[in-house]
């Protein structure tokens, strides 16, 4: 799979280990070390005006402080045992990398660091450029996000024009005659150019358009006889994966009606059910203006590999798509915001490309579900085997569909 062929886990860490070393360089600091695969060694050691800085790195799949603020404190934990074995008294770096880091999530690390470690010093970056360290003179080393541009990545640059909401529709579009419509809503066809793609995507011209001029670009997409056809598809998915391991707004809710197995799928489906009776037709708010359709949902990650079939991650709290967090809606869903905390029943995730999201999404036994390649680019990066559930949709489904033989 894409990213995740077991060969490539360490090499990914050896990623984040030359991009930190780099940030170092860059400072004027020496990467006196940089041991790789050694079990017990540290994962960067560094020199600078005499002193040596013992640096230990974690990945956080999530820019989110109840992610990160775990790895920074057992990164802290392993760093400070590697100080007090050293000679010489090192100084202790703990570092974070994620995707994406906001600033106040910076600001939480900093502040766990001064609460509980105030002799290591912390750093957290990400791959947009943003770096924010605290401690024995590394703040030297802070710089603000480089948007839309990623520092490193083995699977090759994302556009982010390449991968915006409406052009992931039409690339599922594009390969939903290789996906059984069991696992992917979208039409299916041969198309000569920007109108048909357009026609049967539901989307204008010049934005098909564009779309297919970006592919094309990109080296992904070439005019044959019987219409466009994708190339470089391993390659094309590589990119894709990568330009969505973003963190999503999510809120934590709690059930307010039965806490059942089957509860939330019965309370979706009454959802869609009354939404679809309705959607044709006016609907007045008592000052006689038309109101919106309700916001689109559907099941999403683990809840949604389930009900496709292909679930096998246990113990994780469901998570759900929503156009937008509408009290009303939640109501309608059963759930509410008020006193989740950490008792989360469900998870609401706010996508950013609701199009893509939605569009795709498929209904198993009356429930929307999100589609099979929605589910594969969300699970990557979860902490809860999100990484294995990820190549299991690759091997068994994604790959051999996907991707011809002299590819794989």
């Amino acid at each position: 799979m894409p990213g995740f062929l077991p060969s490539e886990r360490h090499d990914k860490h050896a990623e984040l280990e030359n991009l930190v070393a780099d940030v170092f360089r860059e400072g004027g600091w020496n990467i006196v070390e940089q041991p790789g695969s050694a079990k017990e060694a540290p994962d960067l050691v560094a020199d600078h005006g005499g002193r040596q800085y013992i640096i230990e790195i974690k990945r956080s799949s999530e820019g989110r402080g109840d992610r990160v603020i775990p790895l920074v404190a057992q990164a802290i934990l392993q760093v400070r045992n590697r100080v007090h074995h050293a000679p010489g008294h090192p100084i202790g770096v703990a570092i974070v990398v994620g995707n994406y880091m906001p600033e106040s999530v910076a600001e939480q690390v900093k502040e766990f660091a001064r609460e509980h470690a105030p002799d290591i010093a912390v750093g957290v970056l990400d791959f947009q450029g943003f770096r924010s360290f605290e401690g024995h003179g590394l703040e030297r080393l802070n710089s603000g996000r480089r948007v839309g541009h990623d520092l490193i990545s083995s699977r090759g640059p994302a556009s982010p024009q390449l991968f915006s909401d409406l052009h992931q529709w039409m690339l599922k579009v594009l390969l939903a005659p290789r996906i059984a419509d069991s696992y992917l809503a979208a039409p299916r066809g041969r198309y000569r150019g920007a109108s048909e793609l357009a026609h049967a995507a539901g989307v204008s011209v010049m934005s098909a358009f564009r779309f297919i001029e970006q592919l094309s670009k990109a080296g992904f997409i070439e005019q044959q006889g019987d219409g466009l056809r994708l190339v470089r598809k391993r390659e094309l998915m590589d990119r894709w994966l990568a330009a969505n391991q973003r963190s999503v707004p999510e809120i934590a809710v709690r059930s307010i009606l039965d806490r059942g197995k089957k509860a939330l799928g019965d309370a979706l489906g009454s959802y869609v059910s009354t939404e679809n009776q309705s959607r044709n037709k006016s609907r007045k708010s008592a000052k006689g203006t038309a109101t919106g359709p309700r916001p689109r949902v559907c099941l999403g990650l683990f809840a949604a590999a389930d009900a496709l079939g292909f679930g096998f991650v246990r113990g994780v709290q469901p998570y759900l798509y929503l156009e937008r967090a509408e009290p009303d809606a939640l109501e309608r869903l059963g759930l509410s915001a008020h006193g989740a905390g950490e008792a989360a029943d469900v998870y609401i995730r706010i996508p950013r490309n609701r199009e893509s999201v939605f569009r795709g999404a498929v209904l198993s036994d009356g429930v929307p579900v999100s589609d099979v390649f929605q589910v594969w680019l969300d699970v990557a990066e979860h902490p809860s085997r999100g990484r294995e559930q990820a190549e299991l949709i690759w091997r068994k489904i994604l790959s051999p569909a996907v991707i011809d033989k002299d590819e794989r």
